[in-house]
């Protein structure tokens, strides 16, 4: 990526609301997990950057010219540069007709069937817009779309106030079709990461240029190492990872160009619009053309979580100084061998605890040990009525204590992933204490090596297309740590995502079972087996919480696009849900019990 010839603008950002319909995608929310991100530029994934759009002018005889880039807010509107819409020589805005919009696009030669493509009903132009200032835009599409794993919204910060310092330093993503070191117009979307830096090393870069030009509503970004927007980038956001989201906070404006090459000089850095600045007037257009819709309500275990935050402790900088897995626990059993290996689990309240209903069958379930606290006796266990053991499914208990855990920064019940809040492509954390099996020695282990894969995949690693039956509530995942290969005793560990914003983790699933298959050679991965919360939270919400079953306010879940479609889907038992097939784990494997984690 390059940048446009001459001067290119940008700005803004956008606030989602998201329908009943699209329940199960979150602004800023990524449904496909990527390689690690570079700092220079490279090629992107299809769905890596699912907000992002491709504006194209309509030409003579049926033909398209693409212009510039935008990112989605809404189901209706897309943020873009001011200059990106407008006549340059009039600076009033180009017919509507002349836009077409496409969504989930990845090569500007190739329409696949991922791709939406919209006309324009409505182009909005910032109303003090001029070539170098004030450059956003708006443009409203005739049809809504539909979101998609390639077609989600960008997230904006709503606070039109925050102080843009604290960007200072901070790395943001860009991406587009813009013009390469060729000279060229990729037709493949590149990516790079971009520091910002603050108003006075911008304005020492290029006195002249930037001199006049910085202000509240722009700021600067670039590492002046050949990385920079390029022409055909415009309107493009800089996206910033907020804890467990992407955020829009720039867009694509103006780069100053090499007079002898007449490219982008990428020794000067690139200037963004603010987006934070531009809140009001993009609320305005929203409101205008967005019809209001009806807030979500929230389920119980989403109130619970939000009473579980006033535990939390946090730096003046906003770093987490609470326990960093609060919720973990132990079950130890009565009258059993010392040695018994114990079972993992995670708190869930005051009361409760979540573990695996196999756990609780090794011996009588005795207590409930909490790092840092102490232990709890046990009054009950109740595992999901429809469990079994063979074949091996539902696996899933509740562990209700004598007297209420007194919650501290050290000891913090977990949130519960729902269709709404599960993010199975943000980076999984999976935590316990498990056994050395050369020493015995008992460890407390922590692994963010995975990766949630699909079905088809996990027929593919064990070599077992021709199993057929597969199980709903469970969740393949693959391992590559070789720390923790040679550990046991880590069933019903949990797996959670971690805000970095709220210090809260969002338990995802509980160890099932782990399968290594002996053909393998050392360095092939486990494959895990985990019980998926989102899948039963109906039923832990009626035990824990006396929640009544009802409709539920998540909406229906939309199956995954890798997921092959059916005439007549298959619905959940605990949630009259649509089951997501694509993450569903094999029933059986010939050499399961004899490699499973106990």
């Amino acid at each position: 990526m390059n940048f446009l010839t001459g001067l290119i603008i940008s700005t803004g950002l956008v606030i989602l609301r998201l329908n009943v319909l699209s329940a199960s995608y979150q602004c800023g929310t990524r449904k496909h997990g990527f390689l690690p991100l570079l700092y220079r530029g490279w090629k992107v994934e299809e769905g890596q950057w699912p907000w992002h759009v491709a504006i194209f002018f309509k030409q003579p005889l049926e033909t398209l010219k693409y212009q510039c880039g935008g990112s989605l807010l809404s189901e209706k509107h897309i943020l873009t540069a001011g200059h990106c819409v407008v006549n340059r020589k009039t600076s009033a805005p180009r017919p509507k007709e002349i836009f077409e919009l496409h969504l989930g696009q990845h090569n500007l030669s190739e329409v696949t069937d991922l791709v939406q493509i919209r006309d324009v009903s409505k182009v909005h132009v910032h109303p003090e817009y001029s070539t170098l200032r004030n450059d956003i835009a708006m443009l409203v599409m005739r049809l809504a779309v539909a979101y998609t794993d390639y077609v989600i919204p960008i997230c904006i910060d709503q606070k039109v106030d925050r102080d843009l310092r604290n960007l200072e330093g901070d790395r943001g993503w860009i991406t587009g079709w813009g013009v390469t070191e060729s000279g060229n117009v990729s037709d493949v979307l590149w990516t790079a990461s971009l520091s910002v830096v603050s108003y006075l090393s911008c304005t020492k870069n290029d006195p002249v240029l930037f001199g006049n030009l910085l202000n509240e509503t722009v700021f600067c970004a670039g590492d002046l190492n050949g990385t920079s927007p390029g022409p055909g980038d415009s309107g493009g956001g800089m996206y910033f990872y907020d804890g467990d989201r992407w955020v829009l906070r720039g867009v694509v404006s103006f780069a100053k160009v090499d007079p002898v090459t007449k490219q982008v000089d990428t020794s000067k850095y690139a200037v963004f619009a603010n987006v934070q600045r531009f809140l009001t007037w993009i609320q305005w257009v929203l409101t205008e053309d967005e019809p209001q819709t009806v807030r979500r309500p929230k389920r119980i275990s989403e109130t619970e979580c939000e009473k579980f935050r006033q535990f939390v402790s946090k730096r003046k900088s906003g770093d987490c100084t609470n326990s960093r897995h609060p919720h973990s626990i132990l079950i130890s059993y009565s009258n059993a061998d010392p040695h018994l290996s114990k079972c993992n689990g995670a708190l869930v309240s005051e009361h409760f605890a979540i573990t695996t209903c196999l756990c609780t069958s090794f011996s009588t379930p005795a207590q409930v040990l909490i790092n840092g606290y102490g232990s709890v006796d046990i009054a009950e266990v109740t595992c999901y009525p429809e469990y079994s053991d063979s074949p091996k499914i539902h696996d899933l208990a509740l562990v209700k204590m004598v007297k209420p855990v007194q919650l501290a920064s050290n000891v913090i019940p977990a949130c519960l992933a729902s269709n709404w809040t599960e993010n199975l492509y943000d980076t999984l954390v999976q935590t316990g204490v498990g056994f050395n099996r050369t020493t015995g020695a008992r460890q407390i282990f922590e692994t963010d090596e995975n990766e949630v894969i699909t079905e088809k995949r996990c027929f593919k690693i064990f070599d077992l297309e021709h199993v057929n039956v597969t199980r709903p509530g469970e969740l393949c995942v693959i391992n590559i740590d070789p720390l923790r290969i040679g550990l046991g005793g880590i069933l019903g560990s949990p797996l959670q995502s971690q805000n970095v914003r709220t210090c809260m983790s969002t338990l995802v699933g509980l160890l099932d079972f782990a399968i290594l298959n002996p053909k393998w050679p050392k360095h092939k991965p486990w494959v895990d087996g985990y019980v998926r919360i989102s899948y039963y939270l109906d039923w832990i919400e009626e035990v824990v919480w006396g929640a009544a079953k009802q409709a539920r306010p998540d909406g229906p879940s939309i199956v995954n696009s890798l997921t092959e479609k059916t005439d007549e889907p298959t619905v959940s038992p605990t949630t009259n849900e649509p089951i997501n097939y694509d993450f569903v784990f094999p029933d059986q494997f010939a050499w399961l019990m004899a490699n499973r984690f106990t």
